[in-house]
């Protein structure tokens, strides 16, 4: 989630279909459309001597990551990410999501063909503002998020973007892996397990490319490892936050009281968190965590992505003997039948 929070996670616009209104449609068509049209061809811009040559060498080890991720986690051979586009910013879009003020209900969109989902993406940012106010009106807590990338689950060919190339290779390795995941297994109605499943595959994937090709002692993966601890590390410390308020919400308290309560607790932590617990990072993008705009939408998104990665490390290395090619197949199996994460866990429970 490449937003208010610090680390990047690749993000889900889903265009196709994605509109709960002809104009919405319309208008990001109109940028992804745009996108499409205006990227160059990967294979052109290496063989391309007026190529600079951090761009290529960008575009090659996209293309390395690319064949990884197609011959050993077994994702979709499509055409993603073999077109380039040059942009202005740091990011693609920017995505809402809300939540219920004194509960953990999200509020949720309704998209032809996909379902309910708990974000909206627009290519213009006063869009997003203006949907986020909205929501805040009626009286949802809510997060406004940059995102790098987003899947259209093959209906286009997702290109790679200019600003991507600042990234580190796990980031890099890590956001292809898990757009093309998207893009190889998406189940309707299961949103929760789609974003654990692509950040599981995509983190896990990334790590494994990067063993190969720097070795487990490199830099790369050294750096990798350090950022994937911190990150644990805040997950930790967002769900204790979250148990906390949760248990104010499910009191017999009025409304009024537990916005105080909330406020109070939410406020405390972000104390601690720029203070005493500050000590428990190691990498720069751990700093400042005070300023957090923490809330109920912020600590949803991160448990949309992280609840049960768990419940997949565990069906993964019991199952599919830590074999991510194995992991999809049996992932894409399972989404036949129905509810993925209960019947790995009836599997796990059944041994």
């Amino acid at each position: 989630m490449k937003a208010a929070a610090p680390l990047l996670m690749a993000g889900v616009l889903l265009l196709s279909g994605c509109a709960t209104s002809v104009g919405y449609l319309a208008k990001q068509g109109r940028y992804l459309l745009r996108d499409t049209v205006g990227a160059r061809s990967v294979q052109s811009l290496i063989n391309d001597p007026s190529t600079s040559s951090d761009t290529r060498d960008f575009l090659l080890l996209t293309r390395e990551i690319k064949r990884f991720a197609v011959e050993t986690v077994g994702l979709k051979d499509n055409g993603n990410y073999t077109r380039y586009r040059e942009i202005d910013g740091d990011h693609l879009v920017d995505v809402v999501s809300g939540c219920d003020a004194v509960s953990f209900t999200g509020y949720l969109w309704s998209y032809p063909l996909l379902g309910k989902l708990p974000y909206k993406g627009f290519y213009e940012l006063a869009d997003a503002e203006q949907e986020a106010s909205r929501l805040k009106k009626d009286g949802y807590d809510v997060v406004l998020r940059p995102v790098d990338a987003f899947s259209t689950l093959g209906f286009t060919k997702d290109p790679l973007y200019s600003f991507m190339k600042k990234y580190t290779p796990f980031q890099i390795a890590s956001l292809i892996i898990h757009e093309q995941t998207h893009a190889t297994l998406f189940v309707k109605g299961q949103s929760q397990f789609n974003e654990e499943l692509a950040t599981f595959v995509g983190d896990e994937g990334a790590f494994e490319w990067l063993r190969l090709k720097y070795g487990q002692d490199s830099t790369e993966y050294r750096n990798a490892i350090d950022e994937d601890a911190d990150l644990a590390t805040f997950i930790a410390l967002l769900k204790g936050l979250s148990v906390e308020l949760d248990a104010v919400y499910k009191s017999t308290l009025s409304r009024e009281e537990k916005l105080d309560r909330k406020a109070q607790i939410i406020g405390a932590f972000k104390q601690r968190l720029g203070g005493e617990l500050a000590s428990r990072f190691h990498s720069a993008s751990y700093k400042d965590l005070g300023k957090l705009p923490i809330n109920n939408a912020y600590l949803s998104l991160y448990s949309l992505y992280s609840d049960d990665i768990p419940l997949l490390r565990s069906y993964w290395e019991k199952k599919c003997g830590s074999d991510l090619k194995r992991f999809m197949e049996a992932a894409k199996k399972l989404a036949q039948t129905g509810d993925v994460k209960a019947l790995m866990r009836k599997e796990l429970e059944d041994g």
